[in-house]
């Protein structure tokens, strides 16, 4: 997990951002990076970001959320 405040903060902004991009890929990379982060605190992100219309973003959330949880374990 990042440990700066101000930088974890625009990290998240940004992968939040890139969540709403009208490409498919990029949304789907911002749901990876968004599970590596490893923050479990980022899974109702990811839970609302389930709800994209692409096969490809929703596996990506799928997969991040897999991350978290593992994370925690």
């Amino acid at each position: 997990m990042i440990q700066n405040p101000a930088y974890y903060q625009m990290v998240l902004e940004t992968l939040c951002t890139a969540l709403e991009d009208a490409r498919p890929a990029v949304r789907a990379k911002a749901a990876e990076a968004l599970g590596k982060i490893g923050d479990v605190a980022i899974a109702p992100i990811l839970v609302k970001a389930f709800k994209d219309t692409s096969p490809e973003v929703r596996s990506s959330v799928i997969q991040a959320l897999g991350q978290l949880i593992l994370n925690e374990a």
